[in-house]
């Protein structure tokens, strides 16, 4: 038995234009609905892309649908449709006993079968909104590096920059030399003139002496003169406020780096081939204010009524994670920070061993560094910020199956291991026990029969009618 599906007739033009409407779209996606076509189907049945490696990430060919189990909220389920996908093309396998299906969560669309349509998208997002000025040098290095020897083939690549809106960097083409050259290009410098890690490292500055100041009037860990305590409500006030406008500005610009990163999700979901994003970013906090409320945090006030900004955007978060899941686009995120020490961190660089100044610094990396005089519990609890703005990136790589690469300079890597994981995957497909369409996560498990390897998959999906 088939499995019936819908097949694209679109040419590499359709691919191309799709990329160009994004930065229009996303800037007004409120008023103006998604132009990709929708394609709507009853029946339930999930896709799971599943990459299996060695320890040294290998790629370990030849399994067969009966190697793998695959499990929904710890329940098993039985494969209906196997596949492989490689450079050399391998036939579906189908479960004759199957019942009937019609479509796929997590990707709907057919792969293109026409031999001149390209068989995988490759989408390269650099986020300039939050990266330091030196980390963005290093990754058009390595992107500089990588297209210089990237062959032609059966791949298109794109780029973008994301940062207060979407910069198409190089429309999608098969052409190594043509995206080389808009990475070399100096009108993508310009696109990280905008980032955000400068207006922290200068916010965290200010804020610090807004606290020296505090702890100067009030009482802090820190504080050796409390004698001034008429003072300390205004002190206290000017924290406060301080804190809530650094917070709620931050929310705002993250909500709507969010949204425009959901948008191109969706677009980039309905192209049929399948679709890698390899997102590198110094990583952002879905917590905003974060940075500086671990700052007023270790110096350690002792007034219990200040409370953290409760500005979260774990929705907008989990508004990318659904259509990525549903759509079958696999992120793989690079943290562009590198090799994590004291000074590498934005929010983070924090130098106890100095003692040539009392004062915060930005050093050469676009860092904020706090020098001398600052408390033991200043410098761990930004750390501990710092590192936390990684867990958006790991939660995207995660849920989609893919790869968070993290505390190594080796950048490449996993550009490399990307688009090589795009190459060599296999596919799995059932039809979940569960039929309800209630909007709940449903948790996916895949293990290999008898071996160790490395098993990379979706962690899950919603579980929403398909559109």
């Amino acid at each position: 038995m088939e499995i019936p599906t819908v097949e694209f007739t679109c040419r590499v033009l359709f691919l191309s234009l799709s990329f160009v409407s994004i930065a229009a779209s996303a800037q007004n996606q409120e008023s103006s609905p998604s132009q990709m076509p929708r394609i709507r189907s009853e029946v339930n049945d999930v896709l799971v892309p599943v990459v299996v490696t060695d320890a040294r990430g290998h790629h370990i060919p030849g399994l067969k649908a009966a190697d793998f189990h695959v499990f929904e909220d710890g329940k098993p389920e039985r494969i209906v449709a196997f596949s492989v996908e490689s450079i050399i093309p391998v036939p579906v396998s189908i479960d004759p006993a199957a019942a009937e299906v019609s479509g796929a969560s997590g990707g709907a669309s057919k792969i293109s079968v026409d031999p001149n349509d390209p068989r995988r998208t490759y989408l390269i997002i650099v986020d300039t909104l939050h990266s330091s000025f030196a980390n963005f040098g290093r990754v058009r290095k390595v992107l500089e590096q990588f297209f210089v020897k990237e062959q032609p083939g059966d791949a298109q690549y794109a780029v973008m920059a994301l940062g207060r809106e979407i910069n198409v960097v190089q429309d999608s083409t098969r052409d190594a030399a043509a995206v080389l050259g808009a990475v070399r290009a100096s009108a993508f410098s310009r696109m990280i003139q905008d980032t955000e890690a400068t207006n922290l490292a200068v916010a965290a500055e200010q804020f610090t002496a807004l606290m020296r100041n505090y702890c100067a009037l009030c009482i802090c860990l820190s504080s050796a003169n409390q004698s001034e305590l008429g003072e300390c409500p205004a002190a206290k006030s000017r924290v406060r406020m301080f804190l809530a406008s650094y917070a709620e500005r931050t929310f705002l610009l993250n909500q709507q780096f969010l949204r425009q990163l959901n948008q191109i999700v969706k677009t980039i979901g309905g192209m049929p081939t399948s679709r890698t994003i390899i997102f590198i970013s110094d990583g952002f906090n879905r917590f905003s204010g974060r940075e500086l409320y671990s700052i007023l945090m270790g110096y350690g006030p002792k007034d219990s009524s200040f409370q953290f900004p409760p500005l979260d955007t774990q929705r907008e978060l989990e508004a990318v994670l659904k259509v990525a899941t549903k759509q079958g686009v696999r992120f793989y995120t690079i943290d562009s920070r590198g090799l994590y020490t004291s000074t590498s961190v934005p929010g983070g660089g924090f130098d106890a061993s100095s003692s040539s100044s009392t004062h915060t610094q930005m050093d050469s990396r676009g860092t904020t560094r706090l020098a001398a005089g600052v408390p033991e519990p200043v410098l761990s609890e930004a750390m501990s910020a710092a590192r936390e703005s990684t867990d958006g990136l790991a939660q995207l790589a995660r849920e989609t199956g893919g790869l968070f690469f993290e505390n190594s300079n080796d950048l490449m890597k996993g550009i490399r291991q990307a688009v090589a994981d795009g190459r060599e995957y296999y596919v799995l497909a059932y039809v979940p026990e569960n039929k309800a369409m209630d909007g709940t996560y449903r948790k996916i498990v895949v293990t290999v029969k008898g071996e160790k390897w490395r098993v990379n998959a979706k962690a899950g999906y919603w579980a929403t009618a398909n559109e």
